[in-house]
C-alpha cells in the first residue's frame, strides 16, 4: 500500500504516458520569477510550515492557523472524520500526522490552486486521508494525460472541481472509465472532453454504466440520432448529460404528441439545438402556447418553427423582447407569421444587438432598401456583413454595374461567379483582396470582428470548401 507522501508504484505500473504526467499536478517551481497566478500559488506553498505547531498530531491548531479560520471546530469535526477513515484503512493509526498524512498532500493541493488543500481537506475528509491519495490523483491526472488533455490545462481541471479528488479516490475505477468512455467509446479529444467536464462537472461523480450510457442511449436509441450526431448534441451542450432520461423523454412526447413532430424531427433539433430539450416541460408548454396565441400561428407552421427554428430553447421573455423589436421596425402580426415562414430561426437572432444592427444599416445605407425588403429575404439576417454581405454588394457594384439582389447571399461561389460573369477562381482572388483591404477592415469594425478579419487577411488564401461553407453564414438557412 502506498503512503500517504509517497508517490506510490502504481506510477509506473500505468504505463511510459502516465510516468511522464505523473507530476502534472505538482508542477515544480521555476527559476525564473514567475508572475501573476503561478506567483500566488508559490507564495502559498512556502507558507505551509509545520513549525506552527509542536505536536505532530495536532492537526486541527495547524490547520486553524494554516488557513485563518474562524473556529477550530470547523476542522475539529473534519478531523475526526479524517481519522475514522484513517482507521478503516490502517487500524493501527492512532492520529493524524501532520507529516505523513497531512502536509504532503496539502503541498501538492497548495500547488494546483492556492486554498485548494483547505478546500479538499474540509469536504472530502474521508477521501483525503486514504493512504493512497496521492498515489491515486496523479493516477487520475495520467488518465488525462493518455486521453490528450495537455499538462497544463489537467492542472486547471483539478484546480476547477475539487470533486475529482474526491471521485479519483473513492471511484478510481469509475473515473477512468468515465474517461476512457468519452476518449474512445465516444471518440471525443482532449479539448471536447475538457468542455464536457467543465460544462457539466456532475459527470465526474455518476456512475459510466448505469446513469451515464443510459442518457447517452436516449439519444441514439429513444430519437434515432447516429452516433456523432449525438455526440454533437452533446458537445453544443454538455448539460443534457446531467438531466434524468425521464424527464427527457416527457419533453421529447409533448413535441410529438402535442406538436406533431417526428422522431427524426425530434432528434434532429436536438443535434442542432440540444438545449431546447433542457427547457423543463412546464416552460415547454408556455413557450408553444404563447407563439399559437399571441402570433396566431397556424399547426403547420408552428410546427416549422419550433422544429426547425429550436425557438423553445430560449425563455419567453427573450422571445417576447425579440418580438416586441421587430413590431418596433413596423413588421405587424400577418408580417410576423409571414418572416417566420420564410426564416424559421428567425427568433434566434437577437436584432438589438450591434452586429444585427449593424446589418439593418448596411440594408438602408449601403444597398438603399427599406427595412421591408426583408419580407421578401428576411434570411439576409443570418448571413455575416464583412464575410458574405459586405464583399458580395461590393462585387456587384465594381464588377458587375449592378446592384446586388438580397437572395443572392443564398448563392454558392459558382453560382455568384457565374452571375458576376467570371471565372470561379478570379472571384475568389477578388474575395481575397478585397478581405485585405480598408472596406473589409471597415465593417469587421461594425460587428466586432477586427481580429476575425485581421486572420483573414493574413492567410492569404482562401478557405477550402468545406470551412468556407461554414463561416460564410452565422446560421445558414439554405
Amino acid at each position: 500500500m502506498a503512503t500517504a507522501g509517497g508517490s506510490g508504484s502504481g506510477n509506473t505500473a500505468a504505463g511510459p504516458a502516465a510516468a511522464q504526467a505523473v507530476e502534472v499536478i505538482t508542477p515544480e517551481l521555476q527559476e525564473t520569477p514567475p508572475d501573476g497566478a503561478q506567483q500566488l500559488a508559490v507564495q502559498r506553498r512556502r507558507v505551509l510550515d509545520p513549525s506552527l505547531v509542536e505536536d505532530d498530531s495536532d492537526v486541527v491548531e495547524y490547520l486553524y492557523r494554516q488557513y485563518e479560520l474562524s473556529e477550530r471546530r470547523q476542522v475539529r469535526r473534519r478531523a475526526e472524520r479524517a481519522l475514522a477513515a484513517l482507521r478503516e484503512a490502517e487500524p493501527e493509526a492512532q492520529a493524524l500526522s501532520l507529516r505523513r498524512d497531512v502536509l504532503p498532500k496539502l503541498e501538492l493541493l497548495e500547488a494546483v490552486s492556492p486554498g485548494l488543500g483547505w478546500r479538499v481537506f474540509s469536504r472530502f475528509p474521508e477521501e483525503f486521508a486514504s493512504p493512497e491519495a496521492v498515489e491515486r490523483w496523479r493516477l487520475a491526472a495520467a488518465y488525462l494525460f493518455t486521453v490528450g488533455v495537455p499538462p497544463e490545462q489537467i492542472t486547471g481541471l483539478f484546480a476547477r472541481h475539487a470533486s475529482l479528488f474526491r471521485t479519483a479516490v473513492a471511484r478510481p475505477h469509475n473515473l477512468r472509465r468515465l474517461f476512457e468512455w468519452l476518449a474512445q467509446d465516444l471518440g471525443l479529444p482532449g479539448h471536447a472532453l475538457l468542455k464536457l467536464v467543465n460544462r457539466c462537472p456532475c459527470v465526474l461523480q455518476a456512475d459510466v454504466e448505469e446513469v451515464l450510457k443510459p442518457r447517452f442511449a436516449f439519444f441514439t436509441g429513444v430519437l434515432g440520432l447516429p452516433q456523432e450526431r449525438a455526440v454533437t448534441g452533446v458537445l453544443r451542450c454538455p448539460e443534457a448529460l446531467g438531466i434524468d432520461t425521464s424527464l427527457l423523454a416527457a419533453r421529447a412526447a409533448f413535441l410529438q404528441e402535442g406538436l406533431g413532430l417526428s422522431r427524426e424531427e425530434v432528434g434532429a433539433l436536438f443535434a442542432r439545438e440540444p438545449a431546447a430539450l433542457l427547457a423543463s416541460l412546464p416552460r415547454l408548454q408556455e413557450t408553444v402556447g404563447w407563439l399559437r396565441d399571441e402570433l396566431g400561428l397556424e399547426p403547420a407552421l408552428l410546427h416549422k418553427v419550433v422544429a426547425k427554428g429550436g425557438v423553445v430553447k430560449y425563455p419567453l421573455a427573450t422571445l417576447q423582447e425579440r418580438i416586441a423589436f421587430w413590431r418596433g421596425l413596423g413588421f405587424g402580426t400577418a408580417d410576423l407569421r409571414q418572416l417566420l415562414a420564410a426564416a424559421p430561426r428567425l427568433l434566434l437572432y437577437p436584432m438589438h444587438e450591434r452586429k444585427y444592427q449593424a446589418k439593418l444599416r448596411f440594408l438602408q445605407e449601403e444597398l438603399g432598401l427599406p427595412v421591408r425588403a426583408l419580407l421578401a429575404f428576411p434570411t439576409f439576417v443570418s448571413y455575416s456583413l464583412p464575410r458574405r454581405i459586405a464583399p458580395r454588394a461590393a462585387a456587384a457594384r465594381q464588377l458587375a454595374g449592378r446592384p446586388l439582389y438580397l437572395s443572392q447571399l443564398a448563392y454558392g461561389e459558382e453560382r455568384f461567379a457565374r452571375w458576376l460573369g467570371m471565372p470561379v477562381e478570379e472571384w475568389a482572388a477578388w474575395q481575397e483582396a478585397w478581405r485585405q483591404g480598408p472596406e473589409a477592415a471597415r465593417w469587421a469594425a461594425e460587428v466586432g470582428e477586427e481580429a476575425v478579419a485581421a486572420r483573414v487577411a493574413r492567410r492569404g488564401r482562401t478557405q477550402p470548401a468545406g470551412v468556407a461553407a461554414l463561416v460564410e453564414s452565422e446560421n445558414p438557412t439554405t
